[in-house]
């Protein structure tokens, strides 16, 4: 690969800070690595060379990477800020692997430090709200000091932190952020400790600036104080996950930090067709706190294609037509992704997907949406209907809506007509009992579509969908629209019994999907949510739900979120390397995303 004057102004630089600026398929990659193999012939020894990037995946790549291009084995460390710290944890304080508390060992103690200071540890939504936030405050430099929470309330955080930091103490446990946090504090208390490992190391590189926290940062400036030799990359208009806390500022504090530091912009963009390199700078430069750039394609141009559907269901089938049109072309189909925004919108063309029998994988754990406790509770009726009573099924919709009916009840006999005998001496709820037994006789009687309807109109299942949507301080039209997806769902199906039998069938199947997944990739197409495409790139790419509310999202209110909002979707269309289809409904008059006239497509063939 021949580098172009940008790239080897990077990979040329010698000493001192330099910050590099790469865009989407700028070769920022060959970069990191070329520039490696330059310092080591021009005499750096190779193990005073430290590259860190993000993840284990990222680090072995470049180790690679660099590996074909030289021609002997030299010693430079490839790594994580995780794995770098950690290490250092382990050698100079004795930590072991057994001393980290991850998953369900973490929770089950952040639910007692929550106990413990009279906060509601059964609450999911709330454990979650206090474990994101803990991640915030521990890799900030200065903790919970002028730290504002999102979420839960400053002093209910503050007791919480402190009782879980004691938990760990007792318990002799450390997690994932301590890693930094304890590095950070071990190089401030024991300055001799620093200077070891200033000395180690005397050239660094830094992959994913954009995705760099405060703590990461500091550690970073205060590891390579001793010579500055700081080389940073990164693209602050990929800067998508500053909900973990990364702070894409920091790229533009990079030159406050170090002012006689070289900035060098990666101009050319070796990915995107020159249509979409267009388009999404047209995007990007609507936001305000970023460098400015001006990128030149190198790409012939692709298809842009804009489409405006009825709903999601109607969304569904228009991908799967287009993917039966490019499989027929000879397109394969791991050169195909879908991406969205949230795992709750990929609901209806993971439906169609299993119904058309296209192969198709999971970047992540999806939330299984034929277990949803909404169609659980419908599949629960449909049962009862045809005669299949259980007092678990039962129980489950007994106060759904509420009847006033006592769980004993159920238990005297597991059956509607136990139920009557158990309330004949008391009138109110015999009634309530009675009403249910000829609902659930009508039920039996009627289509899935009809009896979905039913239940929530006539019966009242919309009525407890509200009071569930405030008890759990959800947006109930998100409740509805899992009802609107099973009778989409269910519209082929002419009795309860297939209507059963179909959401059994698709239930096993995402199941067996989640935990199969990322494990075969050969010739099936990728769901990824935005977040996880980011790094990937595919020939084609479906971008679904282009929708205001969802791209960008309706949480979005200052103008720091909808600028990463607006990030985000420009992670999302560079993935593509020829074509690009973008989609959205006008259901219930939901309007498209702002964002898609941002693109200025108009004077584009963005065709139907």
């Amino acid at each position: 690969m021949n580098l172009n004057d940008s790239q080897q102004k990077a990979v040329s630089h010698k000493n001192g800070p330099c910050l590099v600026l790469a865009g989407p398929g700028s070769g920022k990659t060959a970069v990191l690595t070329r520039r490696v193999c330059a310092l080591i012939e021009s005499g750096v020894p190779a193990r005073e060379i430290l590259v860190i990037t993000f993840t284990k995946a990222a680090a072995l790549e470049m180790k690679e990477r660099f590996e074909r291009l030289s021609d002997d084995i030299h010693p430079v460390t490839f790594g994580t800020f995780h794995s770098l710290f950690w290490g250092i944890l382990q050698k100079e304080i004795g930590f072991k692997s057994t001393d980290i508390i991850l998953g369900n060992t973490r929770t089950k103690i952040i639910r007692e430090a929550m106990a413990k200071v009279n906060l509601d540890h059964d609450d999911s939504l709330l454990v979650k709200s206090f474990s994101s936030e803990l991640s915030v405050i521990n890799n900030r430099v200065g903790g919970m000091d002028n730290y504002l929470p999102k979420a839960v309330d400053k002093k209910e955080l503050r007791d919480f932190v402190l009782a879980y930091e004691n938990l760990k103490a007792k318990y002799h446990v450390i997690d994932f952020d301590d890693m930094l946090k304890k590095a950070y504090e071990l190089f401030v208390k024991k300055p001799e400790i620093l200077k070891k490992w200033q000395n180690r190391f005397s050239y660094f590189l830094v992959d994913e600036m954009q995705d760099m926290n405060d703590l990461q940062f500091q550690l970073i400036k205060m590891l390579s104080a001793r010579t500055n030799n700081i080389f940073c990359v990164g693209d602050d208009d990929q800067s998508i996950y500053g909900f973990r806390g990364a702070n894409p500022k920091l790229m533009e504090d990079f030159r406050n930090h170090y002012p006689d530091s070289n900035v060098v912009v990666l101009d050319y963009n070796y990915r995107n067709p020159i249509n979409i390199v267009e388009k999404a700078g047209n995007l990007i430069s609507k936001n305000t706190m970023r460098f400015p750039k001006k990128i030149m394609a190198t790409a012939d141009e692709g298809n842009l294609c804009i489409k405006e559907l009825k709903s999601e269901g109607d969304e569904a089938e228009y991908i799967i037509s287009k993917i039966n049109e490019l499989s027929a072309d000879g397109t394969s189909f791991d050169e195909i992704s879908i991406l969205y925004r949230n795992h709750s919108d990929a609901r209806y063309i993971v439906d169609k997907l299993l119904e058309s029998k296209i192969p198709f994988y999971l970047k992540e754990k999806m939330p299984n949406i034929y277990s949803h406790f909404i169609i659980s509770d419908m599949e629960a009726y449909f049962q009862i209907a045809i005669g299949n009573e259980t007092r678990a099924r039962l129980l489950s919709i007994l106060n759904r809506p509420n009847r006033f009916l006592h769980r004993r009840s159920v238990e005297y006999r597991g059956n509607l007509q136990g139920m009557k005998f158990f309330y004949k001496d008391n009138p109110g709820c015999l009634r309530a009992t009675e009403a249910l037994i000829t609902d659930v006789n009508l039920i039996s009687k009627m289509s899935p579509c009809a009896a979905i309807n039913y239940i929530k109109n006539v019966m009242g299942y919309d009525s407890f969908l509200r009071e569930e949507a405030v008890k759990q301080n959800a947006d109930v039209s998100e409740y509805y629209d899992v009802l609107d997806f099973f009778i989409e769902m269910t519209k082929d199906c002419k009795t309860i019994k297939q209507a059963i039998d179909k959401l059994n069938i698709m239930r096993l199947k995402v199941d067996y999907e989640n935990k199969t997944k990322v494990i075969d990739k050969k010739n099936k197409i990728g769901l990824y949510t935005l977040h996880s495409s980011k790094g990937l790139e595919f020939e084609n790419v479906f971008i679904i739900g282009v929708n205001d509310g969802i791209i960008p999202s309706n949480k979005a209110d200052s103008k720091e979120e909808m600028e990463a909002e607006r990030r985000l979707f420009y992670v999302g269309i560079t993935r593509t390397k020829r074509n690009l289809y973008l989609t959205y409904t006008n259901k219930k008059n939901r309007d498209k995303s702002r964002f898609l006239d941002e693109l200025n497509y108009s004077s584009s063939n963005a065709s139907p």
